[in-house]
């Protein structure tokens, strides 16, 4: 079962000031493309990437803050512990490398459904250690990596039993 977060002004507007804060902190080296990246696509890569985080933080109740010293958290820090993966694509793959940082993977698409209005929705989620499949892997692609299916992911229901009892 998925669960779905709508986002609306404002919080679209401060998901864009803070994928613009970090593009400025580390640019477009974080990650290693084989395609030539434009601003507007590293703009357009950041704003998913932070909405996807920001969805994730809402669903779970997580603490979030927009006055985060961002100096203190790393490029790839993103909500409490769990690594999110988002996409604008609605049959997007949860996609993750060997050098990734450990841990649960979620995977979110986003979906424009209305002006200023965004659903984001958590399609489920794996451990980095069964991402990283030989099955899933793809090297047609701009950036080569494992692209774990839909199908092949855990319910997002059961992420907070997981996470609680991987904590104690």
């Amino acid at each position: 079962m998925s669960v779905v977060v709508t986002i609306t002004d404002p919080d679209l507007r401060r998901c864009a000031g803070l994928a613009t804060l970090r593009i400025a902190k580390w640019g477009k080296h974080h990650r290693n493309y084989n395609i030539p990246l434009n601003p507007q696509l590293i703009r357009r890569i950041n704003r998913i990437g932070v909405i996807a985080e920001y969805a994730v933080a809402q669903a779970i109740s997580a603490d979030w803050s927009w006055d985060l010293d961002w100096d203190d958290i790393g490029p790839d820090q993103d909500v409490n512990g769990i690594q999110v993966r988002g996409t604008d694509r609605d049959n997007g793959c949860l996609i993750t490398h060997d050098y990734d940082p450990e841990g649960p993977y979620v995977l979110v698409t986003l979906a424009i459904t209305g002006p200023r209005t965004v659903e984001a929705t958590l399609r489920g989620w794996l451990d980095l250690n069964d991402c990283c499949d030989a099955l899933h892997w793809r090297d047609d692609v701009p950036y080569p990596a494992y692209f774990v299916p839909q199908i092949a992911l855990h319910p997002i229901d059961t992420l907070l039993t997981h996470t609680r009892r991987r904590d104690t």
